[in-house]
């Protein structure tokens, strides 16, 4: 039986688009929030886009975190899923672990 590698996140088909998007929002979410905040309070331009940037940078990094981790876990499912259809299958041996 040959040993294959689990896809990565950067390769899987829905994985990658799907956190390169929720980046993107996030990212632009933190942006505008942050800019609006400073603007509502009648904050210098300056420092407003500056901490919009900040905002921005902060809310993309914990995004791509937090998409990373769901997306580890869907794919972590996803094989046990179709390990248990192979074994139903009868194509893989049932272990004595389980």
């Amino acid at each position: 039986m040959s040993r294959d590698r689990l896809t990565s996140l950067r390769e899987h088909p829905r994985a990658a688009p799907s956190i390169r998007r929720a980046k993107a929002l996030g990212g632009l979410a933190g942006f505008f929030v942050s800019a609006l905040a400073g603007f509502g309070q009648s904050a210098p331009f300056a420092s407003t886009i500056t901490r919009a940037l900040i905002g921005g940078i902060v809310v993309y990094l914990f995004t791509w975190a937090a998409a990373v981790a769901v997306w580890r876990r869907v794919l972590g499912a996803q094989a046990v899923a179709a390990i248990e259809r192979a074994r139903e299958r009868g194509s893989l041996p049932r272990s004595d672990a389980e």
